[in-house]
């Protein structure tokens, strides 16, 4: 269990590491690149190849003051290639530890819909999508057929103007892509929500909208919108202010972090 930066969250819980890569929001993945640099390394043996850590499946347990903790950073919980059996000692965690909130993102939403008629999920656990662009939209429509107490979308890295429907979603996250990879002004073209002027990271003018657009559209539908940066070299080098102000709205439940 790690504390964690990431402005959403508290905590990271990587009870598997490793993914494969199944769209453009893939491309700079910073767990792939961590693992791999690290990989023949005691952390990643076998870098970024799946890897069931069985050892940090009670790290939850051990953390008594109740905590928003993101599941699998460094995976996909509802990879195919993680087995049921696996996925229910996860799950079989997230139920006996209730004073927990867990937050748990895929990019293979058919999957999550998949398990979540197999198993009942329980209502500490989050069930989210990942779209980073909008002919990725359909993933939010196979959420909403998941029985979850809470369902929410990350549009991060945002790499495209979003039109999409709110309605039965809790939470909105939207982010700007990061990455030493930005420093590249034609990578940066296609897909960042920052620029850098005069050596100085700021917000893309012609893409603010982008953000905007997105906060109105939760603000019509009453869902959480939670803006987490614009991006560029590094998470923080725009910030996050939109319109001047912060946006870090929490779905109304009774989580941790209330």
């Amino acid at each position: 269990m790690n504390e964690t930066t990431i402005a959403w969250t508290e905590k990271t819980w990587n009870p598997t590491t490793g993914c494969r890569k199944v769209s453009p929001g893939c491309a700079y993945c910073y767990a792939c690149t961590l693992a791999e640099q690290k990989r023949g390394t005691p952390a990643f043996p076998i870098g970024f190849d799946l890897q069931l850590r069985r050892h940090k499946l009670t790290e939850p347990t051990k953390i008594k003051t109740p905590s928003l903790i993101f599941v699998n950073s460094m995976s996909d919980l509802f990879w195919e290639d993680i087995p049921d059996d696996y996925r229910d000692q996860v799950f079989d965690i997230i139920e006996s530890t209730p004073r927990h909130t867990y937050q748990i993102l895929t990019k293979r939403p058919e999957n999550m819909l998949r398990y979540s008629r197999r198993r009942t999920l329980p209502d500490n656990a989050w069930m989210g999508v990942t779209v980073e662009s909008q002919p990725y939209i359909d993933r939010v429509d196979v959420l909403r057929q998941v029985r979850a107490a809470v369902r929410f979308v990350s549009l991060e890295p945002l790499l495209s103007p979003i039109n999409m429907d709110f309605a039965g979603l809790d939470w909105c996250i939207v982010g700007g892509e990061s990455g030493l990879h930005l420093r590249d002004p034609a990578v940066a073209a296609k897909r960042s929500l920052a620029e850098q002027v005069n050596g100085k990271w700021q917000p893309r003018k012609d893409r603010e909208s982008w953000v905007r657009d997105i906060k109105d559209a939760c603000e019509r539908s009453r869902v959480a919108f939670f803006f987490k940066q614009w991006g560029g070299a590094r998470p923080t080098s725009a910030g996050c202010l939109l319109d001047g102000r912060e946006w870090k709205a929490y779905p109304m439940v009774n989580v941790a972090h209330q």
